[in-house]
């Protein structure tokens, strides 16, 4: 999932992080404790994502951190999504762990449940914890124990094509899920004699877009009953949303029934105007811009509309966390770290610089005068996470939501069959 998130929170930022000269104080590591009540100063080690934070942002943390702590050099090494997950494994299984790891938010409850994360439940408090976005908060809680810092956060909302709404007529944009469906029929009687256009652009196995219709109806993924997970995709609030989507997908969307966002990148046919609408990340604004110069200004966002007037459907929030390892040898001095970026300065500091949505309710307003940012902001105040546990990762990679959705659209199956064969596969999953 975050490799796929962490970009929508860049925004477009050309990042290039520098390695361990990035935190140096220029003093010996050796010569004097660095202030957490260690004898000798110890250097630490922190795993960021390519891409997750502007190089200036991170020289400005490490450059606090060395004026409370200047003999502690802070050695921070960028690691690549492609195997981040087994290069991570192996690493919280060694001897020399690094101290600070970001971590892809789907990911924190699999690392904590193999032990090796510290529990950060007592920090709660101090890092200002009671504002931070439910969607990271619980991305990085398991069992009620907080193991997973919220660092950043990404979501999805609606990409449309202004000149396009414009010559269909739609001068308002939809605020509940009828007018949604109106705005794809007016799309599609003035631009349907194309065979290959979409009011709304949707690949098949997309589970990330399908989600806020199931949430939106009230359904859910998955519960907890009596210490174990159920699935819940065949309920009749799941499968409402479910039907819903379908009848969206089947009359309005030309995409791949079996095609994924990323094979068949949704931005591609909105900026070659095979598209009205997409569902997807604020970053492939600025894709589509710099693809077509011509369309500067013309790409438009607004929320998933939900069923009810004047509400927005409950978005899939991505991101990271910042997670200390069990086996560090300077738990204090990473916590330190971790907590000035993690802080309103930093926070700020990454919206403003980097475009992110922040970690905190209380900085949503940064972005109240970009009219593309402040829609996803406006997103993340209603936002929800997968599961809270280590099997999650097993549910993604083998593909059930993916299937569900696949047989559904293609109508190989019917909502009611295709739900229950992956409540049925979700929860033997979860559970195994």
């Amino acid at each position: 999932m975050h490799r796929k998130m962490r970009a929508a929170a860049v925004v477009g930022a050309t990042v290039a992080l520098f390695a361990a000269a990035c935190g140096s104080g220029g003093n010996s590591p050796e010569s004097a404790s660095g202030g957490s009540g260690n004898t000798q100063a110890k250097d630490i080690t922190v795993w960021l994502m390519n891409g997750s934070a502007p190089d200036a942002v991170i020289k400005r943390v490490n450059a606090q951190f060395n004026q409370a702590h200047p003999n502690t050099q802070v050695k921070i090494q960028i690691q690549q999504w492609d195997g981040i997950q087994e290069k991570t494994t192996t690493a919280l299984a060694g001897n020399n762990p690094p101290d600070v790891l970001e971590i892809g938010s789907t990911l924190v409850s699999k690392f904590a449940d193999s032990g090796g994360l510290e529990d950060l439940s007592g920090k709660k408090a101090d890092l200002g914890g009671g504002t931070w976005l439910q969607g990271l908060t619980d991305a990085g809680t398991l069992d009620g124990k907080l193991y997973g810092i919220p660092y950043y956060a990404g979501d999805r909302a609606v990409l449309y094509r202004k000149d396009m709404f414009t010559k269909a007529g739609i001068s308002t944009l939809p605020t509940d899920r009828a007018a949604f469906v109106s705005t794809m029929a007016k799309l599609q009687a003035k631009y349907g004699s194309d065979k290959q256009f979409s009011a709304l652009y949707f690949p098949g196995q997309y589970w990330y877009a399908a989600l806020p219709f199931i949430w939106d109806e009230g359904g859910e993924v998955a519960v907890q009953d009596n210490g174990q997970w159920k699935g819940a995709l065949d309920s009749p609030q799941s499968q409402a949303g479910l039907s819903a989507l379908k009848d969206m997908v089947t009359k309005y969307s030309k995409a791949p029934v079996n095609g994924n966002e990323n094979d068949n990148d949704p931005a591609v046919p909105l900026g070659e105007g095979k598209a009205g609408m997409i569902i997807d990340a604020g970053w492939k604004v600025g894709t589509i811009e710099k693809a077509h110069p011509n369309l500067k200004g013309q790409i438009g966002v607004f929320p998933v509309p939900s069923k009810n007037a004047g509400q927005t459907a409950p978005v899939f929030l991505g991101g990271s966390n910042l997670a200390i390892s069990a086996g560090s040898d300077a738990p204090e001095l990473a916590y330190e770290w971790i907590k000035i970026l993690a802080g309103t300065k930093a926070q700020t500091d990454l919206a403003t610089t980097g475009g992110v949505i922040p970690n905190s309710t209380s900085l949503l307003t940064l972005h109240a005068k970009d009219p593309v940012l402040s829609v996803f902001d406006l997103a993340a105040k209603n936002s929800r996470s997968t599961p809270s546990t280590p099997k999650w990762a097993n549910v993604e990679s083998g593909t059930v939501l993916q299937d569900m959705l696949v047989s559904i659209f293609s109508g190989k199956k019917s909502v009611a069959d295709a739900t229950t064969d992956a409540t049925e596969a979700v929860t033997k999953t979860l559970n195994s």
